[in-house]
């Protein structure tokens, strides 16, 4: 039999914090528009960052070279009038660190983290990296003086993509390596002598659905097959997700020919989004929107082979798409294990953590006031908050 494998970082802030069942990520299930929900408490269509990727679909544009990490540098992508959690404690006096967290390298109508460091292609993504990072956000506590950070990792979504969710390497090495930065964390925040100081909030982004590279030919879903090019201004495929924007007088032939091209997609105009989506109330939402069912993905014209081995960006009712939550520090109560809840709520716990005003947001402090030791809402001690993201803590490995 198999040696289970390490997550003993887990075990401890599931025995000495609080879990959720799972945290309900916000559509499209993609890296940028999950994490600034978390930041901004909003739903995509409120603050805008409703892709990976920059574009403007009303000039036809999706510049060369375009991909999400081209688009974390794009400081008018992330600037439509939302104020994540670092820019509302520097307006209320505090100060605050973005370390390679997504939109926390972008400045709000000219204000911005009081320290940043965004991520690149080329940002190193290694064990070592990883604890050097933990390393500049402890100091950036304990020398910067600073009273919260927004700190990402990018793993094991990269390698998810390339293998799969369920590849023994995920299993085996990506997950205890993700495991063993949780203990390094825990114990430099106790070097530091920040342990009965600082909240940290661990939280994932999304899921992941294994692809089926088994669907070839005319199964698979090519977008350029259904639709008739010369009456399409923007066409934007990328994963289960695709934008399309159709030239003015032909939204409903090109909506009837994708809808009849396959019967593996679902195809809406935006009006008819789904409500529940919060995502139809936005310029930059395309009239038409394609999502393509579990396990499949979408391409302008199908290369002959899946990109990707793993994916995400589907319902998020899904339950593949599922994201995780976990609190522990001086605020959160032991062993304790709350219901599901959706990402926008994240926000306003970390306002009252950090005694601040909390900024207009779709979410309620009310649903993860719970989860803490004091649970009245007047006067408290503020402690310093960490937020960790972890692109994809797989739900079905046991934690």
């Amino acid at each position: 039999m198999d040696k289970a494998p390490d997550l003993d970082g887990f075990k401890r802030i599931r025995e000495n914090g609080v879990r959720a069942k799972y945290m309900q990520p916000v559509f499209p299930t993609q890296t940028s528009p999950n994490h600034f929900s978390v930041a901004t408490g909003l739903y995509p269509e409120s603050h805008g960052v409703v892709h990976n990727c920059n574009y403007n679909a009303s000039e036809g544009g999706l510049w060369p070279g375009t991909n999400f990490y081209t688009t974390l540098a794009v400081n008018e992508w992330w600037d439509n009038g939302a104020e994540p959690i670092w820019i509302t404690a520097v307006k209320q006096g505090l100060r605050s660190g973005g370390n390679l967290f997504p939109g926390s390298a972008a400045n709000m109508s000219g204000v911005g983290a009081t320290l940043q460091v965004l991520e690149t292609a080329d940002t190193p993504t290694d064990e070592t990296a990883w604890h050097e990072r933990i390393d500049v956000t402890m100091r950036w506590f304990t020398d910067e003086n600073l009273d919260m950070v927004a700190l990402y990792f990018e793993q094991p979504d990269i390698t998810s993509h390339r293998v799969g969710p369920d590849d023994k390497d995920i299993v085996d090495v990506l997950m205890p390596l993700v495991s063993r930065t949780i203990v390094y964390l825990l114990d430099k925040i106790e070097i530091f002598g920040l342990t009965d100081h600082l909240n940290i909030i661990f939280i994932s982004d999304h899921g992941f659905q294994t692809v089926d590279k088994t669907i070839k030919g005319d199964d698979a879903i090519s977008l350029m097959r259904y639709v008739n090019m010369s009456q399409v201004n923007f066409m934007f495929a990328y994963g289960p997700l695709a934008l399309i924007e159709p030239f003015d007088g032909h939204v409903e032939e090109v909506y009837n020919n994708l809808t009849a091209g396959n019967s593996r997609m679902v195809v809406y105009k935006k009006e008819d989004l789904p409500e529940r989506w919060h995502y139809k109330n936005n310029d930059r939402v395309t009239s038409i929107v394609v999502v393509a069912d579990p396990g499949l993905d979408t391409y302008p014209i199908f290369p002959g082979f899946h990109v990707n081995a793993g994916d995400h960006g589907y319902d998020n009712n899904q339950v593949n798409m599922r994201a995780s939550f976990f609190g522990i520090g001086p605020s959160f109560k032991q062993g304790h294990v709350i219901k599901e809840f959706e990402s926008i709520h994240v926000y306003p716990l970390m306002c009252h953590l950090l005694d601040l005003q909390p900024a207009p947001n779709n979410g309620s402090l009310d649903v993860l006031i719970g989860s803490l030791r004091n649970s009245a809402k007047s006067v408290r001690p503020r402690f310093a908050v960490l937020v960790v993201a972890v692109t994809t803590i797989l739900l079905h490995i046991s934690l």
